[in-house]
């Protein structure tokens, strides 16, 4: 089994579509997104014959003033744990990388458990949540709703009698009043936002794959839920709600709705991207998921000294540090 990079993005977005560990970070798309953000994108597959049998988007970041990079798998690698195609696949990655100057491999996998090669270590820095909230869109409709908290099917309620109205968003039209909520929301949470443009670039990119919920109450947006999907499964990206929507539960009856679109459209997992504060966890607890932890943040030091100075660092230097990895912000919130 060779490596190779692909670069044709319908046969990488295909083959992310028909795998079980398909994940939409995975996706084309994400990776070109965070371009904006000062990663390279590079998706590389483990190919038997001329057929690709595991495969990871691997984004690499320059770190300033040095020949060297930082490589991260977000979701991924796209491969079953443990499995013989996933050692050889990481091992490869992590070989090419060193190559090109990386000092260390990170992934963070959708993978419940899975043994890994003693090279690879737990992370002291991690990006994405590994804990997070999933509901299996495969269980009948009238399940998922009687698995829901009684307050939480109230709340829905409320909204519904409060003539709240949910309108899904497919040409960006809401745009500029979606970032207007977040930033509202943002700033009550006390969390960063990307610049619009971005919000604008990763609407574009994903197209039909953008699920953006927007909720309206006498004609006026006042709160969005903002997904997106593949590889059967939808991910929670971004969500607000201004004082009037709070009210009126509007935040309650979208999460429903997008519930229902995504099962109808054959999505199997629904992602509620964290288990964070205890204020969020409540509200996304409410709709009777479960609780899923994936095996967390690992790296494999390609470059053991320049690993360690570099994660010895981290205690003095971690704002900096982690504003240059890119986590926390609103993609884990």
């Amino acid at each position: 089994m060779q490596l190779q990079e692909i670069s044709d993005q319908y046969l990488w977005d295909a083959f992310i579509d028909a795998q079980e560990y398909g994940r939409p970070l995975q996706l084309w798309e994400w990776g070109e997104l965070k371009r904006q953000n000062g990663w390279v994108p590079h998706r590389v597959a483990l190919v038997r014959g001329s057929s690709m049998v595991a495969a990871a988007q691997v984004l690499v970041r320059p770190i300033p003033m040095t020949p060297r990079s930082i490589a991260y798998i977000p979701r991924g690698p796209v491969v079953a744990p443990s499995s013989q195609e996933a050692m050889e696949l990481l091992t490869q990655i992590g070989n090419y990388f060193r190559g090109q100057g990386a000092i260390l491999l990170k992934m963070e996998p959708a993978w419940l458990t899975g043994d890994l090669p003693t090279n690879w270590r737990r992370a002291r820095q991690t990006i994405l949540l590994g804990e997070t909230y999933t509901i299996d869109l495969t269980k009948p409709e009238d399940q998922i709703v009687a698995n829901m908290r009684s307050k939480t099917r109230q709340y829905i309620r409320k909204a519904q009698t409060d003539n709240v109205e949910i309108k899904r968003d497919e040409k960006g039209e809401y745009l500029s009043t979606v970032y207007e909520i977040y930033q509202q929301t943002a700033k009550r949470a006390g969390f960063g936002l990307h610049s619009f443009s971005y919000y604008q670039r990763l609407f574009e990119l994903f197209g039909n794959r953008n699920y953006l919920f927007v909720a309206r109450l006498n004609d006026q947006p006042v709160a969005f839920l903002w997904l997106i999907v593949g590889g059967g499964s939808a991910l929670e990206l971004y969500g607000g709600v201004n004082a009037a929507g709070g009210e009126a539960k509007a935040n309650y009856l979208l999460k429903s709705r997008a519930l229902t679109e995504l099962k109808a459209a054959g999505y199997k997992l629904y992602d509620f991207n964290g288990r964070l504060n205890e204020g969020v966890s409540q509200f996304k607890a409410g709709f009777g998921p479960d609780e899923t932890d994936y095996v967390g943040s690992y790296d494999w030091p390609l470059r053991k000294f320049s690993y360690w100075l570099w994660t010895g660092l981290l205690p003095a230097f971690k704002p900096v540090v982690r504003k240059f990895m890119g986590g926390r912000s609103d993609e884990t919130s």
